[in-house]
């Protein structure tokens, strides 16, 4: 009998050890030293992208901002259209709450951007995409990210803004632009934003990113696997370089111009 418990004391020890490695070994695998979701890029199959899923709000809305060179009618109805036929709107159960800069943020006869706070503190919030973000975007981002005392629990992604970079660099999880040529980045010259069909590839696939996060994307060396995917492998995406220092910026890329032969 007192060989009997002291074989069960030995067996309930070792489960026990197993039971704590199990849980070190998860807790590692979710959380990184930051104290971050550690969110691996993930592979998608042909086939589990063609398949078709079910979206709803029960877990938040993603805000989807269009502002400077993508709120032309045309654009924005198609644009919002594809969306609603993949994801689904907030009116109707959705997960997307459509916004259009200037026009859903008239005061007046003038439009602010800094209503964007008071809309997004109006609703549950899985996500934000902001795609050609105007002047002063940044600004009402570092407001929600003092509400969620440095960042909130939500991705932030930031698409061709028209905001200031570093703003912009500082209070999204990336910032995705067209690679410039070095004339436009010495003069600071503004591009012309052309509107293609990797726009449209671009913003299906960050909604599905943003929808799938449990989290805010951690800033580590994962980030550009990340856009990297959000982008697409027919695109080739790198970091995009301060012409004047030479530094590279941590989240903030660049999708590269392919060179005519």
């Amino acid at each position: 009998m007192k060989n009997l418990c002291v074989k069960f004391a030995a067996v309930s020890c070792v489960l026990f050890l197993f039971s704590l490695a199990g849980c070190s070994k998860s807790e590692k695998q979710i959380i990184n030293s930051e104290g971050a979701l550690d969110i691996q890029p993930k592979e998608t199959s042909q086939k589990e992208s063609q398949t078709t899923k079910t979206w709803n709000n029960s877990d938040g809305v993603i805000c989807v901002l269009l502002g400077y060179g993508f709120n032309d009618k045309t654009f924005d109805e198609e644009t919002f259209t594809n969306l609603s036929n993949e994801f689904g709107l907030e009116q109707n159960g959705g997960l997307i709450c459509p916004l259009v800069y200037p026009d859903d943020f008239k005061k007046g006869n003038s439009a602010r951007i800094s209503e964007l706070y008071y809309m997004i503190n109006e609703k549950n919030i899985k996500g934000i995409l902001l795609l050609g973000a105007p002047e002063n975007t940044n600004s009402v981002l570092a407001r929600i990210q003092d509400d969620w005392n440095g960042k909130p629990p939500y991705p932030v992604f930031s698409l061709f803004p028209q905001d200031d970079v570093l703003g912009m660099e500082a209070t999204c999880d990336f910032v995705l632009d067209y690679e410039r040529s070095a004339k436009e980045d010495v003069l600071n010259e503004e591009t012309t934003q052309s509107i293609d069909e990797n726009i449209e590839k671009i913003l299906i696939n960050s909604v599905r990113y943003i929808a799938e996060l449990p989290a805010a994307l951690p800033l580590d060396k994962d980030l550009s696997t990340h856009v990297q995917q959000i982008v697409g492998e027919d695109k080739k995406v790198r970091r995009f370089t301060d012409s004047e220092t030479g530094l590279q910026s941590m989240n903030h890329f660049v999708i590269e111009k392919v060179q005519k032969k």
